[in-house]
């Protein structure tokens, strides 16, 4: 990793001020644990409810909307509902939808067995206490429990498939081409022409999704719409501004590199509803490009870039990066083996 000036000053000047190594080291395995579980929490609840995600964590909203007056102070982070829960706040969620990470957690038992040792960590962390001399292996070990389901989460969002055309509107009006949008761009070659612009619509299952059709709606599918552009690149910020009017039902904006980002949608909501949602991501995409090839290899830099604009947006992580062929691996680097074979689910 490549630290900017300021915050490799800030790091080394409070660790010639008496800042512990142990508590920074500590703070960073527990924010790796808690961005994980708010990543997996999101995920989750939006392929099961859809928009009504957010009225699971409604609880959220008073801060949230007290945040809000603090404009200057926003982050990407301002808009995610999670961001505002306390940790056991987190903890009741999962607790109240555990069917949904019963896959993707450890077992139940073990999982709330070590909620309270976690909580004394997260309540010292919070109240800048010095740690204790077992609390970063605490974690660690809560960390290396998660590969093998953190790596089922991720790598079953990357299992594509190609749903049967017609059982619903996105697939009619998409692969048959039979949306508006899709007679306007696809049916003329006018997006592949003029723009070089290359679509594609797959789907994905949860882990806990029980049924294998096609429905209206449909909780645990997720859709992905991918954007390839020839000779064009994008602009990320640009892209998501363009997107106002859909943001709601946007679960990911997954950018792969200037060239590349697929959009994820949830199957809970009305497949009407996300096909128009569909074409609205095809003009915004066609709006936030210019022609142009991308200079080099893409940095670290023009990732986090994309991850400052909102909590949605994500690349260079778990979600565009881990699947069944990407072992072994650690998702953590905590220590342990990692996942060094495909988990079956």
């Amino acid at each position: 990793m490549t630290w900017d000036p300021a915050t490799a000053f800030a790091i080394e000047a409070g660790d010639r001020n008496g800042v512990p190594a142990r508590s920074l080291a500590l703070y960073a395995r527990w924010w790796q644990l808690e961005t994980w579980l708010r990543e997996l929490v999101h995920v989750e609840l939006e392929a099961k409810h859809g928009e009504g995600w957010l009225k699971v964590v409604a609880r959220a909203n008073g801060r949230q909307a007290q945040d809000a007056v603090f404009a200057h102070m926003e982050s990407a982070d301002s808009r995610n509902p999670l961001a505002y829960l306390d940790y056991s706040q987190l903890l009741e969620i999962i607790a109240a939808e555990w069917d949904l990470f019963e896959p993707t957690l450890i077992r139940r038992s073990s999982w709330e067995g070590r909620q309270d040792d976690l909580k004394r960590i997260r309540h010292r962390i919070g109240h800048v206490r010095k740690a204790h001399s077992d609390d970063l292996e605490r974690i660690e070990q809560v960390l290396r429990d998660l590969e093998r389901g953190a790596f089922i989460a991720a790598a079953s969002y990357n299992r594509r498939f190609i749903p049967p055309v017609g059982m619903d509107p996105i697939t009619t009006g998409w692969l048959a081409g039979e949306h508006p949008t899709a007679r306007r761009l696809l049916a003329s070659s006018h997006a592949k022409d003029r723009y070089e612009i290359h679509f594609d619509l797959e789907a994905s299952r949860r882990p806990w999704a029980t049924s294998v059709q096609v429905a209206d709606p449909a909780p645990g599918l997720l859709w992905h719409v991918e954007y390839i552009l020839g000779s064009r690149v994008l602009n990320v910020p640009d892209l998501w501004r363009n997107l106002a009017g859909v943001r709601g039902m946007i679960v990911h904006l997954v950018a792969t590199d200037p060239q590349q980002v697929t959009f994820t949608f949830s199957g809970a909501d009305r497949a009407e509803a996300v096909s128009n949602a569909i074409g609205v991501t095809f003009d915004a995409v066609i709006r936030s490009s210019r022609p142009e090839t991308k200079d080099g290899p893409v940095d670290d830099e023009w990732h986090q870039q994309c991850r400052d604009v909102d909590f949605r947006v994500v690349s260079g992580g778990y979600w565009d990066v881990v699947d069944e062929s990407t072992v072994p691996i650690t998702l953590f680097s905590a220590g342990g083996r990692g996942v060094s074979e495909p988990p079956v689910w």
